[in-house]
């Protein structure tokens, strides 16, 4: 029903915009783990190419985007689907998986400070930096609440 009254037109909105925003910490998790489905269809999109180019394909060769190795596409494309499985169906599991995952990052992230190449792979800067992005984001969310003081329970 579409109505013309300014009241009705802003509680319309005001409860949609409600309903997207993030609340609780689960909430969050959710969303990072939904977002992850982009870094999944990327190491998917990645991993595709090589198939198609072949034996042989180096970076140099991959789509601007995709500018990473076969394995690194796996990389992107397991915990990205595990993410998108997690954030679509099973809500409970958010908060785990992306404690789980900034933990992981923010290792790629300190190591990747210090040397380009660690567990196999070559990352460059532009890469280290998406996992300190990443991995930060999913340390606030998974473990900020933490760090928050507790209410006092009433006796």
């Amino acid at each position: 029903m579409i109505s013309n009254h300014p009241a009705m037109e802003k509680n319309t909105m005001s409860t949609f915009a409600s309903a997207l925003i993030p609340r609780t910490q689960i909430d969050w998790a959710v969303l990072y783990s939904r977002v992850m489905t982009l870094i999944g269809l990327q190491g998917l999109l990645t991993v595709v190419v090589y198939w198609v180019k072949g034996p042989g394909t180096t970076i140099a060769d991959m789509p601007l985007g995709i500018q990473i190795d076969f394995a690194h596409g796996w990389i992107h494309l397991i915990p990205g689907f595990i993410g998108a499985y997690l954030g679509w169906t099973r809500h409970p599991y958010a908060l785990p998986y992306v404690q789980g995952f900034g933990l992981f990052y923010l290792t790629l992230a300190v190591l990747g400070t210090f040397t380009d190449i660690h567990f196999g792979l070559q990352l460059e800067f532009n890469e280290n930096a998406l996992h300190w992005v990443l991995g930060g984001w999913a340390a606030i969310i998974g473990f900020g609440p933490l760090l928050l003081p507790r209410a006092k329970a009433e006796a």
